[in-house]
């Protein structure tokens, strides 16, 4: 609901969202940020308890954690449809058909999770929504698995999304924004993301790209405030240099466990199992628990860490490595797409070198990379929690608009305008 509609005055007429990706609270300085540090020592801004995830959007946008909103990596659909005979695709070498799906992937971007062969992605219900977010398609994300979203509350014709990866976001971005008759404009800005994700190991360098960001948000905030908006600044998490690396499929290898007898899959930072026998159990269990730098998990314990999974669907056991560690080769590389990309992106060039990444991020939420943060550019509000997660992030855009968040959202506004500006 319109607070406005109903006779209450919105708080803020319209709010430009920057959801700059990978913004690390530990390298904000006067230095290399003076903008940035300067709004965070006059403005309300809060941290925020994050989520074990590589992929938090559909969360913050819908205010629900990922076992209502649907979207956490991918789902066990059927162990058999992976390890049954027949498939035309199975005759061939995994090395052939990974590779046609990555040559689909490179020309369509519609073809996720390229790199894992087919005998083993027919199990997986994929659930994430990056390359929606990617290919533009913003309208499929005013309802999220179901839950409603921050666009749908306000009313998808106010609103505008917009993902972008360039290297010079002044230049690609700066000229579209605060225009229009938009009440929320989001921006997913991604490209520190990534640049700290193969850039890390030099520190000159990722120095002078956080210089960068900071001057585009200093633009854009100038630019705001001649349109009347106000600015919030949202980051999601930081990123820790990559120290060592594990080779997760050898290790399974070793174990000579029937193929059928066990489901899995890896991210970067974190890989989940399915068990389809008591030896792959026990084996795969005893291995993962001599693993250095790890937590080892059951699908029970994700509630210590705000996925209250009910069942084994998304996974039957974790493990998250230590920050500073990662699984190398895991399911999202390929050396086809580890070539194309490093010939193609400057910020990915050291993908040539080594394709392993040199900053990453997704591991448990209590470590320090992992800090995310909420800030409000507009000294007239004050932060009104002494705790506050990213599920607060969506009813706290709504708040400052004047709506009322959506039913099922569980979090809180994190700012409300300050008692010496009510009134004004």
């Amino acid at each position: 609901m319109d607070r406005s509609a109903s006779g209450e005055a919105a708080q803020l007429k319209a709010l430009v969202v920057c959801y700059t990706s990978g913004l690390d609270l530990r390298r904000v300085d006067d230095e290399s940020t003076p903008f940035i540090a300067e709004q965070l020592r006059g403005c309300p801004w809060q941290r925020l308890v994050n989520l074990p995830s590589n992929e938090l959007y559909p969360t913050l946008v819908t205010g629900v954690d990922p076992t209502l909103h649907g979207r956490w990596g991918v789902r066990l659909e059927s162990a058999g449809a992976a390890n049954g005979r027949g498939a035309l695709a199975d005759l061939l070498p995994d090395a052939v058909t990974t590779t046609f799906q990555s040559l689909l992937h490179l020309l369509t971007r519609s073809y996720d999770l390229a790199a894992i062969p087919p005998r083993r992605r027919r199990q997986f219900a994929i659930t994430r929504s990056k390359y929606q977010r990617r290919l533009g398609r913003p309208e499929a994300l005013v309802e999220i698995g179901g839950a409603p979203s921050i666009f749908s509350v306000v009313g998808a014709p106010r609103c505008r999304y917009r993902f972008s990866s360039a290297m010079d976001p002044m230049r690609s971005v700066l000229r579209d924004l605060c225009s229009g008759p938009y009440v929320v404009e989001m921006l997913e800005l991604y490209s520190l993301d990534r640049f700290q994700q193969w850039n890390l190991d030099r520190p000159a360098a990722v120095r002078a790209y956080y210089r960068r960001i900071d001057g585009f948000l200093r633009a854009l905030h100038a630019k705001c405030k001649a349109t009347d908006r106000s600015l919030m600044l949202l980051s999601d998490h930081g990123h820790e240099a990559i120290r060592a690396s594990v080779d997760l499929r050898q290790r399974l290898r070793e174990l000579g466990l029937p193929r059928d007898s066990y489901s899995y899959f890896t991210e970067v930072s974190n890989a989940r199992f399915w068990f389809h026998s008591e030896d792959a159990r026990r084996a795969i269990t005893q291995m993962l628990s001599e693993i250095e730098n790890g937590t080892l998990l059951g699908y029970g314990e994700m509630h210590r860490y705000g996925v209250p999974l009910k069942d084994a669907s998304y996974g039957e056991t974790f493990f998250y490595l230590d920050p500073g560690h990662i699984f190398f080769p895991h399911d999202f590389h390929h050396a086809l797409a580890n070539l194309w990309l490093g010939l193609v992106d400057p910020m990915q060039r050291s993908r040539l070198r080594d394709p392993r990444h040199k900053g990453n991020h997704g591991h448990l939420p209590h470590f320090d990379t992992e800090n995310a943060f909420l800030a409000l550019l507009d000294p007239r509000f004050e932060v009104v929690v002494e705790r506050a997660s990213v599920l607060d992030v969506a009813p706290s855009i709504l708040d400052a608009l004047g709506y009322e968040p959506a039913a099922g959202m569980s979090g809180r506004a994190i700012f409300r305008r300050a008692r010496s500006q009510n009134g004004s």
